[in-house]
């Protein structure tokens, strides 16, 4: 509320429609896209591993807009159920930081690291602090919760990736189909 509240102290009446319009447009136009993305990514990352639909174009673009429709339709309950966006902005990174850190350090300097290992990882390490900081844990010596999920990420992705190896050549990382 920062900005609007400050273009409305300091703009005339017609030049903050058009600056509130532009800022409108920018948050509309960069949630779209975060939606277009997630969607495109479940259907091509998960769903067409496990049922084949990207060799059909119309069903794939049937899929991806119904995942367009769940994920917005998930995005807005979320949001309704949130008070204060910053304390949601704030729940969403720490769950990105402690889920993804482990997994692109590894991608890059663990030749064994797989993707099997990587989405576990994103997933414990993510679920553990989001779980710490929603049950409002009290931790020893004023820990963060993103250490114990990062520690989480990187025993599950060790563990998934020596477990469920990536290409038999032993490089970890899977050959791109298509």
């Amino acid at each position: 509320m920062g900005l609007p509240l400050f273009l409305r102290s300091i703009l005339p009446a017609g030049l903050m429609g058009l600056m509130m319009s532009a800022y409108f447009s920018a948050i509309m136009s960069t949630a779209d896209s975060c939606l277009m993305a997630a969607s495109g990514n479940v259907a091509t990352d998960l769903i067409d591993r496990v049922v084949p639909i990207s060799r059909d174009q119309k069903r794939h673009l049937r899929v991806v807009m119904i995942l367009t429709f769940v994920l917005g339709a998930f995005a807005l309950a979320l949001a309704s159920l949130m008070e204060n966006v910053l304390r949601l902005m704030l729940h969403s990174y720490a769950f990105m930081v402690s889920g993804l850190l482990v997994p692109v350090l590894g991608g890059f300097f663990w030749r064994r690291g797989s993707s099997t290992g990587a989405l576990g990882a994103m997933l414990a390490g993510g679920g553990v602090t989001l779980t710490l900081i929603l049950a409002d844990v009290r931790l020893p010596l004023g820990l963060d919760p993103n250490l114990f999920g990062t520690t989480a990420s990187l025993v599950v992705f060790i563990v998934l990736s020596l477990v469920a190896p990536g290409r038999a050549d032993g490089t970890g990382v899977a050959e791109e189909t298509g």
